[in-house]
């Protein structure tokens, strides 16, 4: 026996019969470790098993390889470049779907061939996709999960949206059908290849992840048991629209335009006036809703020195903290972004070229230009905000739109949705996470028995920032839906910090006494003077 596959446990016996369609029975037969789910097969047959999945027939699917992978590092080209990860042995299955004329879904589903904790986790992309999720999946796979990732139907850099000019049923699966469709054959492999289905079924995204796990609880309430969502693009064609707001307010015109280099200076104006109102100075706001910076109190002259602005930069500051706006009615048409991150902006938001390059207005351009009026020649300045959102919404919002408030039938099901979301973020404003969140509310009731949203202070996009950030969030999804132990108070980390992550609208409190990097020195309570969200 290869040592990575030696059993955990001898105490193996035959899965209990049930039935399984012709289609998904497995030419081969495997035994399961009952207490740890464990893979109790020797080198030979479960190669052999990873190898007969090769031949396994699916409805519209074609398995293009079916590999046994031994343990030890493995090359992986990403959207970020090829790098070597090492990984425990595996099954490697690739392939594609095609549902309908137009559509061709790339997938990878991957296998422990030792230690399978029984359990599946699907994972999300980012951006506009046209890549497999390859550390995602390799971090599920570490962790004992089946896993799987799909392309969303198209391949590319995940800030190129040229693959859905003229393209309808790559948009739509872009949109919502590839992600259900690899859920779906990747349940069939699994049962195929273990004898078995996997005990539970999760999905862990963020960002167009965060928005596929709310269109998984919305349209396929089914699916999964437990869903996280993280900064979720869930309302894509007012995203987009917020994007452009921002290209028009400080990179159309030269002398709006704020240079990356101002960024930390804005930062520690804001703070200069807000950081202690949540009753700890550390440079994070608890709840940046509570904190009313004027970035006109940074102007100081015409030329703009390096830590102040001019008035047409306040101005453009001004539009970002506000959110894009239906110049006609004045209606929300997506919410700005928050004040106290602006140090993290550069990448997204700000940059240093002319015309930009900053990620937001790349991937709104793309999408306006591709999705919506089908013209690569698209100028992003000619933008209406009154009439072209409501054209927008028209022609790809029942696709790309995730903002249906009602999880009725997900709740019946059984599943659990937990969806966090960074204050600091820069890509998708916190303020649309507390939005949706809100709406359901509004239709449903209480939601915390089934459904519940954490903002995170100091976090920025699916990360980073110098806020106290890190979880186990899998583990948190898990003993929620399997041990129903609901997350009243998670402890994230950062190096020398603790905090605690408090469940909306409740926020973390200091005590008074303790260390403030010390989540003990916390509870979690309703603020005083609950703000108002910006809503849809």
């Amino acid at each position: 026996m290869h040592p990575a596959l030696k059993p955990v446990s001898r105490r193996c016996h035959r899965p209990s019969r049930r039935i399984v369609p012709a289609v998904l029975r497995p030419a081969f037969t495997l035994t399961v470790c009952i207490p740890a789910l464990a893979v109790c097969a020797h080198a030979a047959s479960s190669s052999t098993g990873c190898t007969r999945l090769s031949g396994l027939k699916l409805r519209h699917t074609t398995i293009a390889q079916a590999v046994a992978v031994p343990a030890g590092p493995i090359t992986l080209n990403g959207p970020f470049g090829i790098h070597s990860v090492r990984l425990p042995s595996f099954c490697r299955v690739s392939g594609a779907i095609a549902p309908v004329p137009g559509s061709t879904i790339g997938f990878e589903v991957w296998l422990p061939l030792a230690n399978w904790n029984g359990r599946y986790e699907g994972v999300g992309n980012g951006g506009l996709a046209g890549n497999i999720s390859y550390e995602a999946l390799a971090d599920a796979l570490r962790s004992g999960y089946a896993a799987a990732s799909t392309d969303t139907g198209h391949k590319g850099m995940m800030m190129n949206g040229e693959w859905a000019l003229g393209h309808p049923q790559r948009i739509i699966d872009y949109g919502y059908r590839a992600v259900h469709e690899m859920t779906v054959k990747a349940k069939a492999i699994i049962t195929a290849f273990y004898g078995s289905p996997a005990s539970y079924s999760y999905w862990n995204g963020c960002s167009e992840g965060g928005s596929q796990a709310l269109s998984e609880a919305q349209r396929y309430p089914s699916d999964y048991n437990g869903i996280l969502a993280g900064a979720p693009a869930n309302y894509m064609v007012h995203l987009q629209a917020g994007g452009n707001w921002i290209s028009q307010a400080i990179h159309e015109d030269p002398a709006s335009f704020i240079p990356a280099s101002k960024l930390p200076a804005i930062q520690k104006a804001v703070l200069a006036q807000c950081d202690a109102a949540d009753g700890v100075r550390d440079g994070i706001l608890e709840d940046p809703r509570t904190c009313h910076f004027n970035p006109g109190t940074m102007i100081c002259d015409a030329a703009g020195g390096p830590d102040c602005l001019t008035r047409a930069q306040a101005d453009g500051l001004r539009k970002i903290y506000d959110g894009a706006r239906n110049p006609r009615t004045g209606q929300l048409v997506f919410p700005g972004y928050m004040r106290g991150g602006e140090a993290g902006w550069a990448l997204w938001i700000a940059g240093d070229h002319v015309p930009p390059r900053n990620l937001q207005h790349g991937i709104s351009v793309q999408f306006f230009q591709n999705f919506v009026f089908n013209n690569p020649d698209w100028d992003w300045k000619t933008f209406d905000f009154d009439k072209d959102v409501a054209f927008a919404d028209k022609k790809a919002g029942a696709i790309t739109n995730h903002i249906d408030p009602n999880l009725s039938a997900f709740k019946r099901h059984g599943g659990r949705l937990l969806q966090y979301h960074g204050w600091s973020d820069p890509a998708i404003s916190p303020l649309n996470s507390i939005n949706y969140f809100e709406s359901v509310q509004r239709r449903m009731g209480n939601t915390s028995g089934f459904y519940r949203l954490f903002m995170i202070p100091g976090m920025e996009h699916c990360g980073g920032g110098p806020g106290a950030s890190r979880f186990d969030h899998m583990a948190v999804i898990r003993d929620w839906v399997e041990k129903n132990e609901a997350p009243d108070r998670i402890v994230a980390g950062r190096p020398g910090r603790t905090h605690p992550l408090c469940p909306y609208p409740q926020i973390a409190t200091y005590s008074g006494s303790g260390s403030t990097d010390d989540a003990a020195s916390y509870t979690c309570a309703l603020p005083p003077d609950r703000p108002a969200a910006n809503g849809h």
